[in-house]
């Protein structure tokens, strides 16, 4: 089992943004397409749930996020930890591999905890000012599911 805490920790603060930007778009399209699927009273509509998860899906496949007046490009290090990471999402949730689950977890538990609840904020907020294929409010669904991964102080 890979140390996903190191990896993320010792990522570059500029690194670490672009994670940060990452996650909160993929998080938040996860929530969007189960809201969509699990017909939820939030739910987007169709039109609006294709077109989020049209944009995530290629940013989530090249590694790219295009914003408004720059791209945002992951370097092959940082890609390949994400990518390693996308595998175990797609092995354990879509295809129902228990280990690749839990590893997927102690992977986004570490992404999260090594990019700090504020980062993910101001990650929401660049997102929300450069993407317009992704609602306003599903960013914050996504940062509210990026959350769990913080301890509470006892």
């Amino acid at each position: 089992m890979k140390n996903w805490k190191e990896l993320f920790d010792n990522l570059s603060e500029t690194e670490k943004d672009k994670v940060a930007i990452l996650r909160v778009m993929e998080c938040a399209n996860g929530i969007i397409q189960y809201a969509y699927r699990d017909s939820a009273p939030y739910a987007l509509t169709l039109e609006e749930t294709r077109k989020a998860m049209k944009f995530s899906m290629s940013c989530m496949k090249t590694m790219t996020i295009p914003f408004k007046e720059e791209t945002i490009i992951l370097l092959p290090e940082t890609e390949k930890i994400c990518r390693e990471v996308r595998e175990l999402y797609v092995n354990g949730f879509k295809g129902g591999d228990d280990e690749a689950f839990d590893e997927f977890m102690k992977a986004s538990s570490a992404s999260a905890n090594a990019v700090g609840k504020e980062r993910l904020y101001w990650a929401k907020k660049q997102l929300a000012q450069n993407v317009e294929d992704i609602p306003v409010h599903t960013l914050e669904w996504g940062v509210n599911y990026l959350m769990q991964f913080f301890e509470e102080p006892s």
